[in-house]
């Protein structure tokens, strides 16, 4: 039978006390539950548990969250056990995201009738305004009791205030007036609010977030009011990750936070059901959307654009570059304008690496330019195309982004800065896997995508998924020409042999192989640090293959790379 929450369910938006503050307590009515606020900020549900149940060994509370990103910030409490950290296993994302995970509870923590579930943030940390329940359910005698909450609904919200002058002063707030000494809301968002509509930010997030940035409740109420009467709707979620690849994608809005597989292995059953092949054809990727394929990879979410900082020398340096090209991508908003931008972003940051060696700030600089050409993207043409709002030739700036945390990584220089890469990667290669261009127009690198993948710890399935892709990418249009040299998809070799199983590994040299004959037999020719490429490849891979795995693949090799498979006897 089963049994479902008698709740109630209370938002203390801030100034409480960490333990809760029953009479500052308010009811919601919705998932998700915000977490908002100042340290303080609480919410409380109460489940009816059957006597049975209560009693039932091995209780737990099974969660979803969103945006827990450091530990001794975010707690769970039920009934009067001990609080437990959310930034437990399984929970804490470093770079924000959604996550799912189930938490023990000590024996007797739970009661017949009535539990009280508390979710607290209680320390506040830096540029987080708390976090998000999206789902709570209590776990026990193999029965599951939950929230009985709809799912909020944005196209029903309404302004804190429909007057004119209420909305004319938030567009102000948001566009003219600081209150911490810090940057104008514009300054960091679309120029117009724009982003906190499409990702249907509430307004109780509006308020709690002005208030951090010391707008008083009055006025942060008026900037809600602003955002509410922009004319975008709300067809993302601030929940959900921008270009989130999977079967029910929506422009930016991605395919939601539901579409990011659990494993590894739910990809490999997915793409191929009968098992791998044994002789892949070359062209096997060709039929991969990659918009539509569900990764177990969370794009960044929202708050993970937004830059943490402006330094406003960026608008000085290389005699105000980067200003006169906003300025022309705002008066003009064309293509070569948009790739204007980008390019004195990127120029810009490469600037800041030489001189100052400050790898965050590039990063923050080039999370500012995304902001800014997602907002041009929205505006002029929109992401509901056949392109996803990335035209051949256009700015690739997830792209760009993650090129400076790839960057940091090899630096050390900072925090989970490779994972970053690659899920910032991940959203590039959902709109805009490269579609061959030459290596001065094509948003990805393929080889760079799979050292991201290898050292973000990526499973053999994604690892094999992006390697038949990419291969792909760069050995059509402009970049066939390479192929026999070492910028051709020999380079894409190294990675799979270190990180996938033997069988496929054999597969995927197959394939290769079979590529490599059918070219040198067109009339091709391989150049020496292609034999070197595809030597090294051979030799750091050869030990996990087997004896008569590697005999097949010497025989099936053309004459001409004999000697490239030598190592491993």
């Amino acid at each position: 039978m089963r049994w479902l929450a008698q709740l109630a369910l209370a938002v203390v938006l801030m100034g409480c006390a960490p333990d809760g503050d029953e009479d500052a307590i308010s009811t919601a009515t919705s998932l998700p539950i915000e977490v908002l606020g100042a340290p303080g900020a609480a919410v409380a549900v109460t489940i009816d548990v059957p006597g049975d149940v209560a009693s039932a060994p091995g209780a737990a509370l099974a969660l979803t969250v969103h945006n827990v990103v450091e530990a001794d910030a975010a707690y769970v409490v039920v009934n009067d056990a001990a609080p437990i950290d959310l930034a437990a296993p399984g929970l804490r994302r470093p770079s924000g995201g959604h996550a799912t995970a189930t938490l023990p509870l000590a024996e007797g923590t739970l009661r017949a009738g009535a539990n009280r579930v508390v979710f607290r943030y209680d320390r506040q940390v830096r540029d987080v305004s708390g976090f998000r329940v999206i789902d709570v359910a209590v776990v026990a005698g193999g029965r599951r009791g939950t929230a009985d909450l709809p799912a909020d609904d944005p196209a029903a919200w309404t302004a804190p205030s429909a007057d004119a002058d209420a909305i004319e002063r938030g567009r102000r707030f948001f566009t003219e007036e600081s209150r911490d000494g810090g940057p104008v809301c514009a300054r960091c968002h679309a120029d117009d609010g724009a982003d906190l509509a499409y990702f249907a930010f509430s307004n109780h997030s509006v308020i709690a977030r002005a208030q951090h940035h010391l707008f008083t409740p009055a006025e942060a109420a008026d900037l809600a009011s602003y955002v509410r009467s922009l004319a975008v709707p709300p067809v993302g979620r601030v929940i959900d990750a921008p270009f989130q690849p999977g079967p029910l994608h929506a422009g930016a809005a991605g395919a939601g936070h539901k579409a990011v597989l659990d494993s590894d292995e739910a990809l490999g059953a997915a793409l191929f059901p009968g098992g791998f092949p044994e002789d892949p054809a070359w062209d096997l990727a060709a039929s991969f959307d990659s918009s539509a394929i569900a990764l177990p990879v969370e794009t960044p979410s929202w708050m993970r654009w937004l830059p943490r900082r402006i330094d406003e020398t960026w608008f000085t340096r290389d005699d105000g570059r980067l200003a006169e090209a906003q300025a022309a991508l705002e008066r003009d908003g064309t293509l070569e304008a948009a790739r204007a931008f980008e390019s004195a972003a990127v120029q810009i940051g490469k600037e800041i690496l030489i001189t100052t060696g400050d790898h965050a700030g590039r990063v923050e600089l080039l999370r500012y330019a995304a902001i800014k050409l997602w907002d041009w993207q929205r505006r002029h043409g929109g992401f509901d195309g056949a392109d996803h709002g990335f035209p051949d030739g256009g700015p690739a700036f997830p792209y760009e982004v993650g090129f400076a945390f790839f960057e940091a990584a090899f630096a050390e220089a900072v925090p989970d800065a490779m994972a970053q890469t690659f899920s910032w990667w991940v959203a590039q290669a959902a709109v805009n896997p490269g579609r061959g261009h030459t290596s001065g127009d094509r948003p990805l690198n393929w080889k760079d995508v799979l050292t991201a993948a290898d050292g973000a710890g990526a499973g053999p399935w994604t690892i094999t998924y992006l390697h038949l892709v990419g291969s792909l990418e760069e050995s059509q249009g402009a970049l066939a020409d390479d192929f026999g040299t070492d910028r051709g998809p020999v380079r894409l070799l190294a990675v799979p042999l270190r990180r996938v199983p033997g069988p496929i590994r054999a597969s995927l040299l197959r394939r290769f192989l079979a590529r490599e004959a059918a070219f040198l037999a067109g009339g091709g020719t391989l150049t020496s640090d292609h034999h070197v490429v595809l030597g090294n490849a051979w030799r750091d891979g050869c030990e996990g293959l087997a004896l008569d795995e590697r005999a097949e693949l010497r025989a099936l090799a053309p004459p001409e790379v004999a000697a490239d498979l030598a190592a491993c006897p």
